[in-house]
């Protein structure tokens, strides 16, 4: 069990390392540390040199810092709190090769005389953007299934219930049987469809970004893309419920043994979702990129709208022109908010608000 705990403990930092590595070769080839570089200058060797240190930069300093961690980690508050650390070890080096791309880019003038294109298919919302949403039905089953286990369950629940696990997969936290102590997880279950759902809508309905050169394979890679990633998030839902319905089962009484190999059950669900997303994106790449669709014009003709103004630090997307609610991100596989929008910092506030309040419940 203590394996397991060590396991538990530092698989977000090998989680966190792989995504940093990946990272910079997932995002649209144009899109270099969220910096705009036309096609026609992505094998200059200075962009392949700023790509390389970068890898070694971060490797060497996560590496340097886990070891510490490993060294320390019988101290639990270090050991979780040095995932935030290692979270700004990336944004740090993340920072610093965009500012030596965005000045290498000034300084070579990539842009200057080039004809910028944007595409805009209006047919587009016509097609199978993301599968259907009746698949969110089984994720809701789960839903349902626990909560109708737990009614019937209750009276025999006893008067004490574990409402907390700790990295070994024992119960260290407990609380009186009630009505939201018992039925807590459900709440955790329900609020978590809403969010996967959300995230579901944002892939439907973010703005669409097509390359000029190729527009008709961009098209088709794009929708592939969306409905890939839209399967996965419903997938994640059921692998998430499944997961608080076998810790609602140990809560009620159902299945003891269960708790014994709840952490090893927890660490596999939680692999296996790191798993897809990481094979997800290398083969997909950011908006369908890196899938292969016949055979596709090399030749470059035009050159995609730069709108760097536009991204703070490459990362964060303001621009009061766009009606465009939700955008590609620029570093990474995904999407963004558009801040410029008012309604955007009201999503964020409402998602804050909610996965607060889920804490204080659970």
């Amino acid at each position: 069990m203590n394996m397991l705990y060590y396991i538990n403990l530092l698989m977000p930092y090998f989680i966190l390392i792989v995504i940093g590595v990946i990272t910079p070769f997932i995002t649209r080839k144009t899109i270099v540390f969220g910096v705009h570089v036309p096609k026609d200058f992505l094998n200059d060797k200075e962009i392949q040199g700023i790509k390389t240190l970068y890898i070694i930069n971060f490797l060497t300093v996560s590496l340097v810092f886990m070891i510490l961690v490993v060294i320390r980690m019988k101290n639990i508050n270090f050991a979780v709190g040095g995932i935030f650390v290692e979270v700004i070890i990336m944004f740090a080096m993340y920072m610093k090769a965009h500012h030596e791309i965005a000045a290498l880019k000034s300084k070579r003038e990539w842009s200057k005389g080039k004809k910028e294109v944007a595409v805009v298919d209006i047919d587009f919302r016509k097609e199978k953007i993301v599968v259907s949403p009746l698949w969110f039905l089984l994720p809701a089953a789960i839903v349902i299934l626990t909560l109708a286990v737990g009614i019937y369950m209750y009276p025999n629940i006893p008067q004490r219930i574990p409402v907390h696990f700790n990295f070994r997969g024992e119960a260290d936290s407990f609380a009186d049987k009630s009505i939201l102590s018992v039925f807590s997880i459900c709440i955790v279950q329900t609020v978590m469809t809403a969010l996967m759902f959300f995230s579901y809508k944002m892939i439907e309905l973010a703005k669409q970004q097509i390359d000029p050169s190729d527009p008709e394979i961009s098209k088709e890679k794009n929708l592939r893309f969306r409905r890939i990633w839209s399967g996965f998030v419903v997938f994640a839902s059921i692998i998430i419920n499944a997961m608080l319905m076998v810790t609602a089962f140990i809560v009620y009484g159902v299945g003891g043994s269960w708790q014994n190999n709840m952490a090893i059950f927890s660490l596999l669900m939680v692999l296996v979702i790191t798993i897809v997303v990481i094979v997800i994106s290398i083969k997909t790449g950011q908006g369908g990129e890196r899938i292969k669709i016949g055979h596709e014009n090399e030749k470059l003709t035009s050159v995609d709208r730069d709108d760097d103004k536009y991204w703070k630090g490459g990362l964060i997307y303001y621009n009061p022109d766009d009606p465009a609610l939700f955008v590609e991100k620029r570093f990474g596989v995904g999407w963004t908010f558009n801040f410029a929008r008012p309604t955007a910092w009201l999503f964020i506030l409402a998602i804050i608000l909610i996965i607060l309040v889920t804490i204080a419940i659970k």
